[in-house]
């Protein structure tokens, strides 16, 4: 994933639970069955059963207080061990806000692994997950979905490295993974899991933008600010959002996705920065929208027409001129 940067900004509830990778494939209903679009009437519940997964280092030092303030529940961290540990606690802690689907914001690789990681930094805190380990530790927690948004995504579902990583494949992206690899078991069968990974139809770059939190509405600022103190935590200043999660949200008719299939050739193409700046402006608009439901202007009152009663002149009976 690449972090794009702008003079605009410094850095840039139902569920389907029965379908199966297989039989989803590619449909223009897929996203509704990872994240139905049901209308939402308040901030806090744009992200309702939703989870999201942060590489430190394509987010901000506020952005998982900004997504749990819209809904979200938010993981962020290098280890994806902790990652994987932090979702289970989530859904034993929290049953009202449980999670069904998990959006993974991190780097793909080149197709070669989910990486979670602090920095470029060889000694920095790094590690990889294979896409058979997601559907083999996630199905416990009850996780019905991963929706992948990473570089070159559709790569990570060969079925080369679909089970088991290869720490070997010469990518010079693919840096020591100084918190290990995350494998699934030698015996584990994805055609038998319960959980479908949707990826982009076409691999590509993906690109992320970060907004301050003025750069909403006051109705918005307020909805976040009111949900931060509900669920105690500082309101966020700054959040970053990648197109997809955008396109995601807002049902953008190009995001075309697809599942149980991958792709072999790497793909460097990388959306126009006027298309990001068009989906993060499509995405203050709808956040906007949520907020503006939530805290509508109050209606204005009818004006009464009070006539004010004339003098009379006594003494010729005519009004005064």
């Amino acid at each position: 994933m690449r972090i794009s940067q702008t003079t605009a900004r410094i850095l840039p509830l139902l569920f389907l639970l029965t379908a199966s990778a297989a039989a989803l494939d590619t449909s223009p209903g897929l996203l509704d069955h990872a994240w139905p679009a049901i209308p939402v009437r308040s901030v806090s519940a744009i992200g309702s059963g939703i989870g999201v997964v942060f590489s430190p280092d394509l987010s901000v030092p506020d952005n998982c207080r900004f997504y749990e303030a819209l809904g979200f529940a938010c993981f962020q961290g290098a280890d994806w061990e902790k990652v994987l540990d932090d979702v289970h606690r989530h859904n034993v802690l929290y049953p009202e806000r449980r999670v069904f689907t998990l959006v993974l914001e991190t780097h793909g690789t080149n197709g070669n692994g989910l990486k979670l990681q602090t920095s470029y930094d060889p000694d920095a805190d790094r590690s990889y997950i294979a896409a058979g380990a997601l559907q083999q530790r996630l199905e416990p927690e009850g996780i019905y979905y991963v929706i992948v948004s990473a570089c070159n995504s559709g790569r990570l579902l060969r079925p080369a490295i679909y089970n088991q990583l290869d720490p070997n494949n010469g990518d010079k992206l693919f840096l020591p993974a100084t918190k290990g690899i995350v494998n699934a078991s030698p015996d584990f069968v994805a055609s038998r899991s319960a959980v479908t990974i949707i990826t982009p139809q076409s691999s590509h770059i993906e690109t992320t933008l970060v907004g301050k939190l003025p750069e909403l509405s006051a109705s918005a600022r307020r909805a976040i600010i009111e949900s931060s103190r509900n669920l105690g935590i500082i309101p966020p200043k700054e959040f970053a959002v990648s197109d997809m999660m955008v396109a995601m949200l807002t049902r953008d008719p190009k995001l075309q996705l697809t599942a149980g299939s991958y792709v072999d050739d790497l793909n460097r193409e990388i959306a126009p920065v006027d298309r990001s700046e068009q989906l993060f402006r499509k995405f203050v608009r709808y956040v906007n929208g949520v907020a503006a439901r939530q805290y509508p202007p109050p209606a204005k009152k009818a004006s009464v027409a009070h006539k004010t009663a004339r003098k009379k002149n006594v003494s010729t009976g005519r009004t005064p001129g």
